[in-house]
């Protein structure tokens, strides 16, 4: 089982939004992307506009498949906005009890499938998946055994543990587990054939992390949810609420969806005033709370640019530090820093190492990076961080 969603967290550390930048063609802001895929040592990337490919970086032969880690996540969703269009779900509003009668009673009674989705079901749940879900042989029996630390519905926690319960549900609705149920609704229409999805010994795929795709094919996912989810061939795959469902802001934070990433045009950072009294109360330990404050009077222009501050300053364990003692103690990066956005102009699936699939509506854009795990593996280097503003970078050339 993967040690991948670590920090998936440092999250949304990964992201790397920044603001309006000097205007560029075509040309220099696909060698930018070139250039900076090839020192981040990327497998494979693809950019796609209007289904013309731009620029393909292939891996090498046999080793095309790359596991997506925390991007699984977003394909997960797709399984269950397939359900709502089967009427096979009723809303994902319903509660989980009605699926897992067990949550019947108690407070969990009051978790909804949505709140799996945006992770606000408030389910107790470890920062580093390691520590308690890479080996846990049912991860659906886990996560309904698990204990909460929020009332469900009232915080934004991102939460591996919750997502393994997904699979679960679309296996009791569905009547086939998940995989097999994706496979036969997406993956075949769209001709995605090489494919695998690690499971646990009960057998069941997992939701957090766990499947593994070529560029090509995680590319062909993002340009059916460009197409409203219908396929190249004009065959419909998947309704045109269900896909706008999946990209809708949720209540508690205005970067997610449901499973999905919101991607704003910039985003700007600087750190809360009077922070340290609730670093104190958090118990979070001196050398981290001395690498927040050294950014204090400081604004970050991009998350790349505060992920290369704080890995600077906590040295190369540094996601490690920032999930055990940042995520693990119940803070976000929002209870840290101010954040300003830009509107809203795409959408992304993401995962540990740097696995993104972008899209972007209005430049018909679909944009893929993928790395294989090694031991060699340098963050936030090779994370390529500032995939994302560079893409963006590139949308604008295409306007």
């Amino acid at each position: 089982m993967p040690r991948s969603c670590w920090l998936s967290c440092a999250l949304a550390l990964v992201f790397g939004i920044a603001g309006p930048t000097q205007a560029a063609t075509r040309a220099e802001a696909l060698a930018a992307i070139e250039r900076n895929a090839r020192a981040a040592h990327s497998d494979a990337v693809l950019v796609v506009h209007d289904r013309e490919t731009l620029l393909e970086l292939k891996p090498a032969a046999g080793q095309e498949s790359v596991h997506l880690m925390s991007a699984t996540k977003s394909v997960v969703a797709l399984a269950i906005a397939l359900l709502l269009d089967e009427g096979k779900l009723a809303s994902i509003d319903t509660p989980v009890s009605q699926i897992y009668p067990e949550w019947k009673q108690g407070r969990k009674s009051a978790i909804t499938v949505r709140m799996l989705l945006d992770h606000t079901s408030g389910l107790q749940n470890v920062a580093n998946a390691g520590e308690e879900l890479e080996g846990a042989p049912d991860l659906v029996r886990l996560a309904l055994a698990a204990e909460l630390s929020d009332a469900p519905g009232t915080v934004f926690s991102y939460n591996n543990k919750a997502t393994n319960l997904l699979p679960g549900i679309v296996e009791r609705l569905a009547g086939e587990p998940l995989d097999a149920y994706v496979d036969a609704r997406l993956f075949k229409p769209l001709g995605i054939a090489h494919y695998t999805w690690m499971k646990d010994e009960a057998g069941t795929p997992l939701g957090m992390a766990g499947l593994s795709l070529r560029a090509a094919d995680l590319a062909a996912i993002g340009q059916l949810l460009l197409e409203g989810g219908v396929a190249p061939d004009g065959k419909r795959l998947l309704s045109e609420q269900s896909v706008a469902l999946m990209t809708t802001e949720s209540a508690r934070a205005p970067d997610v969806g449901l499973l999905w990433w919101r991607v704003p045009a910039w985003e700007r950072y600087q750190l809360k005033p009077r922070l340290q009294d609730l670093l104190v109360q958090r118990r979070v330990d001196d050398d981290v709370q001395r690498a927040l404050q050294a950014s204090a009077g400081r604004a970050f222009e991009s998350r790349s640019a505060l992920v290369a501050f704080l890995a600077d300053q906590l040295g190369a364990d540094w996601s490690q530090r920032y999930g055990s003692q940042i995520s693990g103690r119940g803070l976000k990066l929002a209870d840290l820093y101010d954040i300003t956005r830009g509107p809203v102009v795409g959408f992304a699936a993401n995962g540990y190492l740097g696995q993104y699939m972008m899209i972007i509506p209005e430049q018909r854009v679909v944009a893929v990076r993928l790395i294989h795990r090694r031991e060699s593996h340098s963050a936030p280097q090779d994370d390529y961080p500032s995939f994302f503003t560079d893409v963006l970078q590139l949308a604008r050339t295409l306007q």
